[in-house]
């Protein structure tokens, strides 16, 4: 397949970007600025809590001064330019604050999901060596302080634990975060004009966003203020958003697309962004009828859920002007089912914590494209489909071959892993992905599957993605994943069908009765049924195939 992309992109080049605006020499800093000076009063964050069922909002005149006030208590905790800051919080906007924190200092954000428990988070601290920890004294019934304090003395760099919520319950080593971070005003120990010398710059060093992913193996994605602003222009400019939008995610502002669109986004754009530290369906309509939100962006199985929810009590929602969604692999049927019930249309996209949305569909696409395809390159990123040969040495089917991809937004490499990003990456700067994609017949892709996705039977591959999409469609089914188990007794792999129900639980009969009315080969059907109640998944919302593959290892049988 040839390369393809909206202009010819050069390889890394900070320069020739620059020269095409794909980089510039501003920051996310310069970004509020912009917006204080044009509407200091106007809203920047709605941030709804689900458990206390409050909101707190914050202009971005507030937002400024939250920033210089908490560069101030950054700096006082001994915080230097280049220092990593780890920072474990739900979707509060004290997190968008400390960000813009550090960059106001240079310091470099280290985000975890606040779902990381100690294996992860213990990696993280000593790989990172941050000095410092912010984090929720408890959430969603988990003492994140404990935790901090269980594994500390492992952890020889970490000289302070802040937390949320903590009162006065501190320990040795702990602060509490309002009583360090908010009630002392540090702007006036440390002025605007001592931290100017610090501020970060353009190609400096802006996050390190660690990705379980769905191998399992913990990877550092390093991105600069430049590869972040790549990444952010690709929905905002793609999809004509603007000012006047009020935008939401149900995603981790922790993980990649909520750090990306729900705080970088909305700042650039000086508009509105609408936070929920709990990803409910049901809670996102309700701040949508309230708030008017017009942007959104989620994987399918939440808006799935949200179909559903707003078909039991359906809730004002004109305000929504388009969605996007990716991540996963998308169910042609879901593309319909949102225009049908919400009136908007819904966008496909692909891309990965290193790079950010390379593809996207657009507005011009036929209407029901995003089911066919996962979008055109954004005119700063390339992609090409190499050719690929499976394990026995032949083609994968429908001319899948080998996602490759490069420009303006790719990852600068993983941190202090540099052998495993070299490794990724060719000699004309063509970064490997691990996905399959074919060409979509339109100047896009389609997403086939991981590479390591791919089952073998009998010499067949099953075309996994194609498979679960199908599957999606069936009443009974919430939630799918389609994975290989190892059959001994004829030396290969047989498919299983991994699926969380939505109220009863198809049988292995049904479920293969319904891909024999949608048409679908007999030798792709699954063999086996498992059903479980919850998937395992990154926090970007990957199913973490692998967890899979190791239960069904654990638990051999099942109908086959």
């Amino acid at each position: 397949m040839a390369e393809k992309s909206g202009n010819t992109v050069a390889r890394l080049n900070g320069s020739a970007y620059r020269q095409r605006g794909w980089w510039r020499d501003e920051t996310v800093v310069d970004d509020l600025r912009r917006a204080i000076e044009k509407h200091p009063d106007k809203t920047a964050i709605i941030a709804a809590r689900y458990f206390a069922r409050d909101l707190t909002r914050i202009s971005y005149a507030e937002l400024g001064r939250y920033m210089e006030r908490f560069a101030g208590a950054l700096r006082e905790l001994g915080v230097e330019r280049g220092q990593l800051v780890a920072v474990q919080l739900p979707n509060w906007w004290q997190f968008t604050a400390l960000a813009l924190a550090c960059a106001r200092i240079g310091a470099v954000l280290a985000p975890i999901p606040p779902d990381y428990r100690r294996r992860e988070v213990e990696f993280i601290l000593n790989r990172t060596e941050a000095p410092v920890y912010i984090g929720p004294a408890s959430w969603t019934g988990f003492s994140h302080r404990d935790m901090l304090r269980e594994m500390a003395p492992a952890i020889p760099a970490l000289r302070h634990r802040i937390f949320l919520g903590a009162g006065s319950g501190v320990g040795e080593g702990e602060l509490d975060f309002d009583a360090h971070f908010t009630a002392h005003p540090w702007e006036e120990r440390h002025p605007s004009s001592s931290l100017d010398a610090l501020t970060a710059r353009a190609d400096d060093v802006f996050n390190v966003l660690y990705t379980s992913g769905t191998t399992g193996e913990p990877k550092g994605v390093i991105h600069s203020y430049n590869t972040n602003y790549a990444i952010t222009r690709a929905l905002n400019e793609t999809l004509g958003l603007g000012a006047d939008d009020v935008i939401s995610l149900p995603s981790l502002l922790t993980a990649s697309s909520g750090f990306t669109y729900l705080f970088q986004m909305p700042v650039l754009l000086g508009a509105t962004a609408v936070y929920l530290d709990v990803a409910d369906p049901e809670f996102h309509l309700k701040l949508i009828e309230e708030h008017g939100i017009s942007f959104m962006y989620g994987i399918p199985t939440y808006y799935l859920n949200m179909l559903a929810s707003q078909k039991r009590r359906p809730r004002k929602v004109g305000t929504l002007r388009c969605l996007a969604t990716g991540s996963t692999p998308v169910p042609p049927h879901l593309i319909a089912e949102v225009r049908e019930v919400l009136g908007v249309r819904l966008h496909t996209l692909w891309g990965m914590t290193e790079n950010g949305a390379v593809t996207i569909t657009r507005h011009e696409d036929p209407p029901d494209w995003p089911a066919n395809s996962d979008g055109a390159p954004v005119p700063w990123m390339e992609v090409k489909i190499a050719p690929a040969l499976s394990e026995d040495g032949t083609p994968f089917p429908d001319g899948a071959g080998r996602l490759l991809v490069r420009g303006a937004s790719q990852c600068l490499g993983y941190f202090k892993r540099e052998d495993i990003y070299t490794a990724c990456v060719d000699e004309e700067g063509w970064f490997d992905t691990g996905d399959l994609a074919r060409d979509d017949g339109r100047g896009g892709i389609r997403i086939a599957g991981r590479l390591k996705d791919i089952i073998f039977r009998h010499g067949l591959k099953i075309p996994v993605v194609e498979v679960e999409s199908a599957l999606y469609a069936h009443p009974k089914v919430r939630e799918v994943a389609v994975v290989a188990h190892a059959d001994d007794r004829i030396g290969g792999e047989r498919v299983c069908a991994v699926v969380v129900p939505r109220d009863e639980a198809p049988t292995l009969n049904e479920l293969r009765e319904h891909l024999r009315k949608a048409g679908m080969s007999v030798s792709y059907w699954p063999d086996r049924l498992e059903i479980i109640s919850e998937m395992p998944k990154t926090p970007s919302g990957k199913i973490r195939k692998f967890l899979l593959r190791e239960r069904l290892k654990e638990q051999p049988g099942g109908p086959a």
